[in-house]
Parts: structure tokens; sequence; C-alpha cells
């Protein structure tokens, strides 16, 4: 919180949001909101080793559950190029959490986009509050009771 309050008293940011809802819904809605592309960098995500582990362990791809996944309670800022001396000012001060660039915003408002080896990957949906944990499973249809059993 102390951080997100620094960078904005600062101006160091043009753009913040939490990631409650995910990191590919935060990236996903700012960047519709400032109608520009984002670029992602999957090699800079801050992923714990043992985070990385668990989910391969459980055939899921680390990298598409680190941006797709939810409960995140971090800060995703969208800082200008020149903006660096403002956002190091406030890191000074402010050193918790620490700040991770992990891509850019672009101009292409198309482009929704994961970089992972070399290869381009379309950004992944963010969270999705009542869907299914099942691959493929369909939503309930309108007017299902949340505790029926079927």
């Amino acid at each position: 919180m102390r951080l997100g309050v620094a960078m904005g008293r600062a101006g160091a940011a043009r753009a913040a949001m939490d990631l409650s809802d995910g990191l590919a819904d935060a990236l996903r809605q700012v960047a519709a909101a400032s109608g520009c592309g984002v670029r992602v960098d999957a090699g800079a995500l801050p992923i714990e080793p043992a985070a990385a582990k668990w989910w391969t362990a459980r055939g899921v791809d680390p990298i598409t559950a680190a941006i797709a996944g939810g409960d995140d309670y971090e800060l995703l800022f969208a800082v200008p190029a020149r903006g660096g001396g403002r956002m190091r000012h406030v890191t000074r001060r402010v050193a918790d959490p620490p700040l991770t660039k992990i891509g850019v915003f672009t101009k292409d408002a198309g482009a929704l986009v994961v970089e992972r080896g070399g290869r381009d990957e379309e950004l992944p949906l963010g969270y999705e509050h009542f869907r299914s944990a099942e691959p493929g499973a369909r939503s309930p249809e309108p007017g299902t009771r949340l505790n029926e059993n079927r």
C-alpha cells in the first residue's frame, strides 16, 4: 500500500492497478483503457522456484499460471520510459516490495503478447470468477443454484 501511495504522490506512474483478478486481467484492462497493446517478457516474471515446481508437478505451465491466475495481492504500474528517475526515487524511500519490469505497453492496441523464448504467444485471459477449474468445462446455465448436486 505504501508503495502505491508513494508512486502516486511522486507522479512516477501513468497508470496502476491491483492484481487481485490476476496479471492478465490487469494488463488487458490498462491496455484497453489506454488504447494500447502490451508485450510481456515471460522470462522477467518473478516466479518463485518452489511455485514453478509445484505447478509443473501438476501439469500446469508456471508462466500461464502466474499470468492468468487470481488472488495476487500486488500492484501493476505503467511507468513512462522517461519516468525511471521518479520511480527510482520512490523505491529508495519504499524498498518493499521490490519492483520488477516485466514488459512494455505498445502503440499497437491489438497486440496482447507474451514473449517466451523468442516466440510470441497471445496473452491469456485473466482470472474469471465462477469459472470451473476443469479445462473445457462449461459455465452453468442461468438460474442454476450454486449448491446444486448433480
